[in-house]
């Protein structure tokens, strides 16, 4: 599985507060690590919600926004520190489909080739004749 969807599957905007020291009282509100806040403002569950100043997501946005680092390094970050597996050898859908367009364009290419092969094969038995 590609490491944003292990990560997705895996942790919680709740799991990852808890984690990096934020601490949800009964009702999992806390105070947003976002802006100045004295009371509660922010319900963290499988996503996350601020009420006072509208920050929203998932566990990587939340990592992303509370260490201002990109979303791929939040992402890594999670995975390595909840034990994430996940599959970094597969190819994601911008570089298969560069790869079929590779492939389509050498097809398309070869077959140009062959045709301009036979035109002057023709031509040639033409000439000879």
């Amino acid at each position: 599985m590609r490491l944003f969807d292990a990560v997705r599957e895996e942790a919680t905007a709740y799991d990852a507060a808890v984690n990096y020291g934020l601490r949800p009282n009964r009702a999992k509100m806390i105070c947003c690590p976002f802006h100045q806040d004295k009371h509660p403002s922010m319900k963290v569950d499988k996503r996350y919600y601020c009420f006072g100043c509208g920050a929203h997501g998932d566990a990587i946005d939340f990592v992303a926004n509370l260490y201002g680092i990109g979303m791929k390094e939040a992402a890594i970050k999670i995975a390595t520190d909840f034990h994430i597996f996940y599959d970094d050898k597969l190819p994601t859908s911008f570089e298969k489909r560069n790869y079929e367009m590779k492939k389509s364009k050498d097809r398309k290419w070869a077959e140009d080739k062959r045709e301009l092969v036979k035109e002057y094969q023709s031509s040639i038995a033409i000439c000879v004749k």
